[in-house]
């Protein structure tokens, strides 16, 4: 990590009592972790931080310790807000609609995805760490800041999430000191491990099995996709946090180097999930339509041709997959 830029954040950080803290829409494990990580470290040296992502708190996070301070965007910031934090958000508009309208700028961004084109006054973007929770705890490091238990819950969770629990390309020593580190300051792995890989609700199960039965595999069985429908989530009772992790499903199938997942929605827009075992930049694919991620796992949203641009998503791995190998 950048020491120099690192410093600055530190010390923007520690001049703000009133901090809002931010992450992503469509939350995941690192997202939460992240932002309740930093809250507690900031409430532990007795700031007062506002935590804000759209929609909520979501019921599969709710185990982490302090989630009750996660809250919907206001139409309007806090008063005494005097410092706007990004995390794990790889571009401004990914804080959510509702931010748009803020007239403050982003004053800090803290991230590790490789597409982050910097948008904050001060930029922390490290793309060799495998998590933001990641960066923050290198930061801490940096700060000598006090990581309390229910931070490093927090922090744990977000590392083992976002590494699909240590099982994804880039993590490395580094990755799994930091983890052990956490586990001496208070994380439980085998309780996150339970809250977040066997805890799967009946109406996620459901939703799964209607996904799976729509798997497709081409390019001489190297690559596999799976659809999700509106109505899917109307037949299962499932909600849109519950898609999170189906996408292992077909990117963990032997022989397939790259694994999407087409989310249609009921507007006519299209989500898309990459996840590739290293052959594929998916990044760069997903680049090439204004989507953003990382070599091993990218996404894209489009707001209209849902059908046409599943097509072309399609083509362009089939071509990433008879390139030759750089």
């Amino acid at each position: 990590m950048d020491k120099a830029s690192t410093q600055k954040i530190i010390d923007r950080l520690s001049s703000a009592q009133h901090p809002v803290l931010l992450t992503h829409i469509r939350p995941d494990g690192d997202a939460f972790g992240s932002l309740l990580g930093l809250g507690h470290t900031l409430r532990a040296r007795g700031q007062h931080p506002s935590l804000f992502v759209e929609g909520g708190m979501i019921p599969m996070y709710q185990f982490l310790p302090g989630s009750e301070l996660v809250h919907d965007h206001p139409t309007r910031l806090p008063e005494k807000t005097d410092c706007i934090v990004s995390l794990d958000t790889s571009t401004r508009e990914r804080l959510g609609p509702k931010t748009l309208s803020w007239p403050q700028p982003i004053d800090i961004v803290i991230d590790h995805h490789i597409s982050n084109p910097g948008y904050g006054v001060i930029n922390l973007i490290d793309s060799q760490i495998p998590a933001t929770a990641g960066v923050l705890f290198h930061l801490f490091q940096q700060a000598e800041w006090k990581i309390t238990p229910d931070a490093a819950t927090c922090l744990y969770t977000g590392l083992s999430t976002d590494t699909g629990s240590f099982r994804y390309r880039g993590t490395n020593a580094q990755t799994l000191h930091a983890a052990a580190a956490l586990v001496e300051l208070g994380a439980d792995p085998s309780e996150v491990a339970k809250q977040c890989y066997l805890s799967i609700t009946h109406e996620r199960h459901a939703l799964r099995k209607l996904v799976t039965d729509t798997i497709s595999i081409k390019d001489r069985k190297m690559s596999a996709y799976l659809t999700i429908l509106p109505e899917f989530y109307a037949k299962s009772g499932a909600k849109s946090e519950d898609s999170e992790g189906i996408i292992e499903d077909v990117s963990s199938i032997q022989g397939v180097e790259v694994g999407s997942l087409f989310e249609f929605m009921p507007d006519g827009g299209l989500r898309v999930s990459l996840r590739s075992k290293g052959k594929v930049d998916v990044n760069s694919i997903a680049s090439s339509f204004g989507g953003g991620g990382h070599k091993a796992a990218a996404g894209i949203r489009f707001t209209k041709d849902a059908q046409k641009n599943q097509e072309l998503v399609l083509a362009a791995i089939s071509s990433a997959l008879s390139s030759p190998a750089k």
